[in-house]
């Protein structure tokens, strides 16, 4: 696939025209990645705007007291930074790889030119933002309201349906490299309880696994055995 086909996949470039990708492809640097590299870090200077061509990222909260959260795996076609670059601060979390890949950077200045010249990318920007917003709130409310088992639920039924596989026998697969800790990460618990509840789970006929890759038979029955 081209750079421009790529590019037009990215959802804050919804609706430009091929002057308009071709003035970004123009810009923009690609860089590939490896799995488990971080392409920035909290804290650091924003200074990139990252579009994911290929692979899938995860974004990383770390606390003071050393203790690290999930707070979104993202993939082909999502931005990283445009909220830090719009309010010239720091990253305020870490990008790391779940899988190889390949990104897009855009310099700072020009996705602020963007900004202000384009107004379609004004308003992508505005809508990704939301969706993220009201992502984080779904999340907090998820920690705040839902048991350990509730809260795992809730977050493989979701992988699933933005990135699985369909087709398979044993059920949709989910194929994004999720370490136990990576899953007791997202849903702010222990390893050895989010193990406790997956097995739970399996033997309730809800998921099952090879490895890293799950199988989940019924998206819909996982989202409805949600207690609280």
């Amino acid at each position: 696939m081209d750079i421009m086909k790529r590019l037009a996949r990215v959802s804050i470039f919804e609706g430009l025209n091929e002057v308009q990708l071709t003035k970004i492809a123009e810009v923009a640097t690609q860089e590939p990645f490896k799995k488990g590299q971080y392409l920035f870090r909290q804290g650091e200077p924003a200074q990139w705007l990252y579009l994911i061509m290929r692979g899938r990222i995860k974004l990383v909260k770390h606390a003071p007291t050393g203790a690290t959260t999930i707070i979104e795996i993202y993939s082909v076609g999502d931005e990283l930074s445009s909220a830090a670059l719009i309010e010239d601060g720091p990253y305020p979390a870490s990008a790391r790889a779940l899988t190889d890949g390949t990104v897009m950077k855009v310099p700072k200045h020009i996705f602020k030119k963007m900004i202000r010249e384009w107004p379609q990318v004004s308003l992508n920007v505005m809508r990704e933002l939301g969706t993220k917003y009201r992502d984080v709130v779904d999340n907090l409310s998820s920690l705040a309201v839902y048991k350990v088992e509730g809260r795992l639920c809730r977050v493989i039924s979701s992988l699933a349906r933005r990135y699985g596989i369909y087709g398979d026998c044993r059920g949709v697969i989910l194929d994004i490299s999720l370490t136990r800790q990576d899953l007791a990460d997202i849903t702010g618990t222990t390893l050895e309880t989010t193990i406790r509840t997956l097995n739970k789970l399996r033997n309730a006929g809800l998921i099952n696994w090879e490895g890293k890759r799950f199988f989940i038979p019924d998206i819909n029955a996982l989202e409805n055995t949600v207690p609280h």
